[in-house]
């Protein structure tokens, strides 16, 4: 007996219309013992529509993506290359195989990028949500480029991933504008910094100017320093402008705001003590002054101070 027939063919119908029919065929007897073939016509022209239909909507969607400027990947679940659009072979200057090959694909990332590019698309595949990042690419011409690579996932109806796709878009521009912005930034700074600036405070008015040179005459001096002015002046920006233009710059900046400190410490705050001086004194303790030994010492908010401890104060001030 012959093996069973299945074959398609095309007849034409009365109207001159075309249908796409499946025949199958079994082998089989009759009941005289002679061969025969039994079997079925089927009206497969739907189906054979329907195919057609899909490959021309994949042969269209083919060219959009070959045609679009960005660059187009698509990979599978695990993060394996499947496909890249024109415009992505075309500007690294490899076929579509050494695209998919992994050692050829890392080779095209510069080098300063590919610990960072591997590392963070492992991480961000694993945890399976859209991001992007910014890489630097070989192109066919020798030269690299940077791109921000956004890459979405597509996901079944249980939530798992069946597929990734890519976007790539040239951001060589973009970065280039940042980095003479930068360097324009930097230029403008040291700019100020030679015009305007005074140890960390900016401007050029003719009052700001009155209080730099006081600063400039009283800071190679030993002499106590009384500064005043409303909150928020910039008192201390004054002191520690006095401080680094003074022999001791390369010694310690105390910082004291003396309202902060409560009534009944602020003479241990300064002036230290010893263990079990007090209540809650387990551990010998070094004063404000004793820290700024050599250096300079800022009381700021100096009048809210006890005036048994200004008294104090004034005694070590005139004694050193």
């Amino acid at each position: 007996m012959g093996r069973l027939l299945i074959f398609e063919n095309r007849l034409q119908m009365p109207d001159g219309s075309m249908k796409h029919v499946r025949v199958t065929a079994h082998p089989s007897r009759d009941g005289a013992g002679n061969p025969e073939f039994v079997g079925a016509v089927t009206d497969v022209s739907d189906h054979r529509q329907a195919e057609a239909m899909i490959r021309e909507r994949q042969s269209e969607l083919q060219q959009i993506l070959d045609l679009a400027p960005q660059h187009i990947g698509v990979f599978g679940p695990d993060g394996g290359p499947l496909y890249a659009n024109r415009a992505t072979l075309e500007y690294l200057g490899v076929g579509i195989d050494r695209w998919r090959d992994e050692t050829a694909r890392y080779s095209l990332v510069h080098p300063d990028d590919r610990e960072r590019f591997l590392g963070e698309r492992k991480r961000r595949f694993l945890g399976g949500a859209p991001h992007e990042f910014e890489v630097r690419l070989l192109g066919h011409n020798g030269k690299f480029r940077w791109f921000l690579i956004r890459l979405n996932p597509l996901k079944d109806e249980r939530g798992q991933i069946t597929r990734w796709y890519s976007t790539g878009i040239d951001i060589e521009e973009r970065k280039q504008a940042e980095d003479t912005l930068r360097r324009e930034n930097v230029a403008l700074r040291e700019e100020i910094d030679k015009t305007s600036m005074f140890e960390e405070i900016v401007g050029a008015s003719p009052a700001l100017q009155t209080v730099l040179s006081r600063i400039s005459k009283v800071a190679p001096s030993d002499s106590t320093v009384l500064i005043t002015g409303e909150t928020g002046t910039g008192k201390e920006l004054v002191a520690r402008a006095i401080h680094r233009r003074s022999n001791r710059a390369s010694r310690a900046f105390v910082s004291v705001n003396c309202a902060a400190v409560p009534r009944d410490l602020i003479a241990s705050e300064l002036f230290g003590h010893e263990k079990g001086a007090f209540t809650g004194a387990t551990q010998q303790r070094l004063g404000r002054f004793e820290l700024a030994s050599a250096g300079t010492i800022f009381l700021d908010e100096v009048g809210e101070l006890p005036a048994e401890t200004q008294i104090a104060l004034l005694r070590v001030l005139q004694e050193h």
